[in-house]
């Protein structure tokens, strides 16, 4: 088995871990057994189309029943990084832009879309939008990072070494 068959291998079976309740799990979410942003379904389109359902709980709220920008930029970042973690790589937010255009309810389903722009080496430029109905209430544009799994173990070393 090659270096590059083995890593493949690796995040396979990291992701399969993190998808057990059907919507892939960041390692604290996985011990909660559930998404604490809210990603209620996810799938990964023939036409490489992210979508998934969200909804935004009370302890997100900001205003009256308006849900904290930092939710929506979370929630854009999980979208965009989980587009390419379903097509099985293993990727770090480089850079993420949140255009806000409508304020965010509470406690409503809502859609969130992501899509490849371009992809350069590891970096990979995505975009998406959060939805209710057909109104767009934000936008994200970010770069994204491939990595292998020693990623992990790089970061790892690098905070030890911080004291």
């Amino acid at each position: 088995m090659t270096e590059a068959e083995r890593n493949k291998a690796l995040i396979a079976a990291y992701l399969a871990e993190r998808r057990k309740s059907g919507v892939l799990l960041c390692s604290g979410c996985t011990k909660r057994g559930s998404c604490r942003l809210g990603v209620l379904k996810e799938d990964l389109r023939a036409d490489d189309t992210y979508v998934a359902t969200v909804i935004c709980g009370a302890e997100n709220e900001a205003g009256p029943n308006v849900a904290h920008g930092g939710w929506t930029a979370a929630m854009l970042d999980e979208a965009l990084g989980h587009l390419l973690l379903l097509k099985g790589l293993l990727i770090v937010t480089k850079q993420l832009t949140v255009d806000y255009l409508k304020p965010v309810p509470l406690a409503r389903e809502m859609q969130c879309l992501a899509r490849v722009d371009k992809h350069e080496g590891s970096a990979w430029h995505l975009s998406g939008e959060l939805r209710l109905g057909e109104t767009v209430l934000a936008r994200g544009t970010g770069v994204f990072i491939e990595r292998d799994m020693s990623h992990f173990q790089r970061f790892e070393s690098w905070i030890a070494a911080q004291g």
